[in-house]
């Protein structure tokens, strides 16, 4: 995470607004102190080292796929597979046992991940009889599938066979495939951001957003994927003598269909000309802009603050690149000095790029101009090409 020490400097930013919009009219639970940052993902320990993964994950049983059924055909047993040999309620409850994720939530709807779980076993008839007549337990083979889904979309799949004893409980049989699962989700990093972004077809941020290493005397701490491809990426900067001065560059997609407009005049070079925006584009802009002031008014009445705009939303062009708006807040403490923040929005490609500052706009503006001259974003994603294609 982005190391953030001061005492004032979440509610700087926090004024500043430097969370992405909800996603398809989704609030927010509330505006985080800071923005909730993934960090790189280092899990390739074994799997008993492993640490518990952040993620609220909901199960469900599910029917077996043709895969499923295949796979179990092809042993040279001879009776027919059979479903939930493992009950789902032997998963959910090995699963709660094992403290892989922070949060398990049996048959729930409000997870973004989904695990979806079936299981079939056949058992040869003769280990039946011989079991019958020994009074020693024969060996089953179970074949499990495990299938995960972001929003309802299948990002994941494998098909375990495990061999388990036929007395065994039904937690110990599940145990099995889901350790061998849980192997698969570590070495394949299954629930980071990047295995996301790659799965849904997003921008490939990490190869194709390029920003500036500096911004006058400021300099890159890092930059890291939300983990929601909707909400994109953002780009933190620091001061090297002032630890409240920050600067954080956000890059998403446009939650809407294009402007054939801009669309028109998306290659944004420095020998770009034609940089108006539409009245739509605008329009799109001026919503940022009305969500942050919404967002910095909840956080000011929470905190006994009043909340004002030392000059109303007004446009910043950064000349032969762009056309921008720019929002200015001040926040004023009965006790404390006054807060300040400056938030500009463009377009760029499909993206909105929004810079954030924590301080006034005489400082900012050059910042801005500085950073939307050496700025460049990913073309649009098959995933948005998609959701585009469905909006009205």
């Amino acid at each position: 995470m982005f190391p953030i020490s001061s005492r004032s400097g979440w509610l700087l930013l926090a004024l500043a607004s430097l969370c992405a919009p909800a996603v398809y009219g989704q609030q927010q639970a509330g505006l985080p102190e800071l923005p909730v940052l993934p960090e790189t993902s280092s899990l390739s320990a074994p799997v008993p080292e492993a640490p518990t993964i952040v993620i609220s994950l909901a199960v469900f049983s599910t029917y077996p796929s043709e895969t499923l059924l295949d796979t179990c055909g092809d042993t040279e047993a001879t009776q027919g597979c059979i479903e939930d040999t493992i009950t789902p309620e032997a998963f959910i409850s090995s699963l709660i046992a094992t403290s892989w994720f922070t949060e398990i939530k049996p048959f729930g709807n409000d997870s973004d991940y989904e695990l979806l779980i079936a299981n079939v076993a056949k058992q040869d008839e003769t280990s039946s009889i011989s079991e019958a007549l020994s009074e020693k337990p024969s060996e089953e083979r179970h074949f499990t599938e495990l299938t995960l889904q972001w929003r309802g979309i299948e990002i994941d799949s494998l098909v375990i066979t495990s061999q388990v004893n036929s007395n065994e409980t039904p937690t110990e049989k599940a145990i099995e495939p889901l350790l061998s699962w849980y192997k698969h989700v570590i070495e394949s990093e299954l629930f980071t951001p990047k295995f996301l972004y790659h799965a849904l077809n997003a921008s490939d941020y990490g190869n194709h957003l390029s920003v500036p290493e500096s911004l006058g005397d400021f300099t890159r701490l890092d930059t890291q994927l939300y983990p929601d491809p909707f909400k994109g990426s953002i780009t933190r900067y620091t001061h090297p003598s002032f630890e409240d001065a920050l600067v954080d560059v956000t890059v998403y997609p446009i939650l809407a269909k294009l402007d054939t407009n801009a669309q028109s005049n998306k290659a944004n070079t420095v020998n770009t000309i034609n940089t108006e925006n539409s009245a739509r584009t605008d329009a799109l802009l001026h919503q940022q802009l009305d969500e942050d002031w919404n967002k910095a008014d909840h956080v000011a009445s929470a905190r006994n603050l009043t909340l004002s705009q030392p000059q109303p939303i007004s446009p910043f062009n950064v000349k032969g690149l762009a056309n921008g708006w720019r929002l200015a807040l001040k926040a004023d403490s009965p006790v404390d000095d006054p807060i300040f923040a400056t938030t500009y929005v463009f377009t760029r490609n499909d993206k909105i790029v929004k810079v954030a500052t924590t301080f006034p706009s005489d400082f900012s503006d050059d910042l801005a101009n500085e950073l939307i001259a050496h700025i460049s974003v990913p073309e649009e994603s098959m995933l948005m090409q998609q959701v585009r294609a469905m909006l009205k």
